[in-house]
């Protein structure tokens, strides 16, 4: 708008010539400078010159065009992703089916959770050294000071510091939450990466909590067992599979994978200590926040009847109503020419068999990934190589006399080829005509091929009909 506009493409290239050897009438021909070949040196601001003018309105149609055809395109993509999938619902044991009966999914989403009521959470659990976790969780009821400021009633204190079972039930806790935090960090999420998708913001219902029961109206506290009690009924009573019995051993299964994250996340943020010492949680806060917390999470689970199939078409369908037709973005770059956009999606839902750029990632073995040379050979080997791709040039030459060439600097070269003949060259059957072939002699040092090589090649493929020199 303001500095230029800038270079006008037509299918990624500069404008093309229109008439005989130039773009407009109002060139000379031949003339390849930048104006005549599309670049818009004026601001919209400054206004464009009559030639600009045009060049800029070939450039928008292209757009114009690509975004009728694209809507055509996307449009008939989704129709088909609804038509294949509208089938597919949810069922009132959990399971994702089709209309056959046949199952999609033992469980929607391995979780059985409804995407509305999911949010990115950060997994604290995941975060926090084992140090921190003990100081914050761990009820260390042997130290003298233990409760102080924060169990009020010193006859609790004095039953924790005293009764063993007491001291099991919370020592139980702990372990639980370190062994959640094991399993989180190496068997769930191996990279360590702790945001992740939860139903069930316990924090702000924490601080909902503070807001509905202040401190002075809520003013009995539970003693720290009773409250390791009701976290662990409730945490009990978050079942995404109903109903199960002892011998489904597949359903426990699934059910502890779908709520593993979910449980270890409740139980970091509902550790007796964390409720009572740092958010001074009353009686009435407590049986509200669990009660909350249940509530969320029967909210949040997939209804049974609910059209996922056609959710999943739609998900996949309106993205692709803002793809571009064709990408021009890497035109005439070699390594980035990868087919993209609608074209990429329409390749994928028809299960295309010839794709229109094939490509491949292919991960080396140690020994050869960490060697530049070792990796170089292997991709040489693995890759399809043509006599066009190693050619620089060719000439077809008139040279009657099969012994000597006509060319200076090939003359050595043919009479040494001629001094000691093979025993069945028969020169009478040699033309006249000779194809020079010159080679391109830094893609065959990258390749690692001879020229002796490349010859054997030839003659395997054409036999007696050629004389290689």
């Amino acid at each position: 708008i303001i500095a230029c506009v800038g270079q006008q493409n037509v299918e990624g290239k500069r404008i093309p010539c229109g008439f005989r050897d130039r773009t407009l009438p109002h060139f000379t021909k031949d003339d390849f400078g930048p104006e005549s070949r599309g670049f818009v040196e004026n601001s919209y601001l400054a206004g464009l010159t009559p030639q600009e003018f045009f060049f800029h309105a070939m450039g928008g149609r292209e757009g114009i065009i690509d975004t009728a055809c694209k809507t055509a395109e996307t449009g008939y993509i989704q129709r088909r992703l609804i038509k294949s999938m509208e089938s597919i619902k949810v069922r009132y044991d959990g399971s994702v089916r089709n209309e056959m009966d046949e199952v999609v999914q033992f469980l929607y989403g391995e979780d059985g959770m409804t995407a509305e009521y999911i949010e990115d959470q950060d997994i604290e659990l995941m975060k926090i050294s084992h140090e921190r976790l003990a100081a914050i969780a761990k009820h260390d009821y042997l130290n003298p000071d233990y409760g102080r400021g924060w169990i009020k009633d010193e006859k609790v204190r004095s039953n924790i510091r005293m009764d063993h079972e007491i001291q099991a039930v919370l020592d139980r806790e702990f372990e639980n939450l370190r062994e959640m935090k094991r399993l989180l960090c190496t068997k769930v999420y191996r990279d360590g990466e702790s945001r992740q998708h939860i139903p069930i913001n316990v924090r702000r219902l924490i601080d909902q909590c503070h807001y509905l029961f202040p401190a002075e109206e809520d003013p009995d506290f539970y003693p720290p067992q009773e409250v390791v009690q009701k976290v662990e009924e409730t945490l009990d009573r978050l079942r995404v599979i109903r109903g199960l019995t002892d011998e489904q051993v597949l359903g426990w299964e699934a059910q502890h994978n779908a709520t593993v994250v979910l449980q270890a996340h409740l139980r970091y943020h509902l550790a007796s200590r964390e409720l009572l010492e740092r958010d001074r949680l009353g009686q009435r806060a407590v049986d509200w926040l669990l009660g909350e917390v249940e509530q969320r999470f029967e909210k949040s689970l997939v209804a049974a009847g609910e059209s996922v199939g056609t959710i999943a078409a739609q998900s996949i369908g309106e993205p692709a109503t803002q793809m571009t037709l064709n990408t021009f973005h890497f035109a005439g770059v070699g390594s980035k020419n990868v087919t993209l956009g609608v074209p990429r999606l329409k390749e994928i839902i028809n299960v295309a068999k010839n794709l229109k750029t094939p490509s491949m990632t292919v991960y080396l073995q140690p020994d050869y990934a960490s060697d530049d040379a070792k990796a170089k050979q292997v991709q040489s080997e693995l890759e399809h190589t043509t006599l066009g791709k190693i050619t620089s040039y060719t000439q077809i030459l008139f040279d009657p006399d099969v012994r000597t060439s006509i060319l200076e600097e090939d003359r050595q070269l043919v009479e040494e080829y001629y001094e000691l003949p093979e025993d069945d060259f028969d020169s009478s059957r040699c033309s006249p005509w000779v194809l020079r072939i010159k080679l391109d002699n830094s893609v065959m040092i990258d390749k690692k091929l001879s020229t002796r090589f490349v010859g054997q090649k030839i003659v395997e493929d054409y036999g007696g009909d050629v004389q290689c020199i």
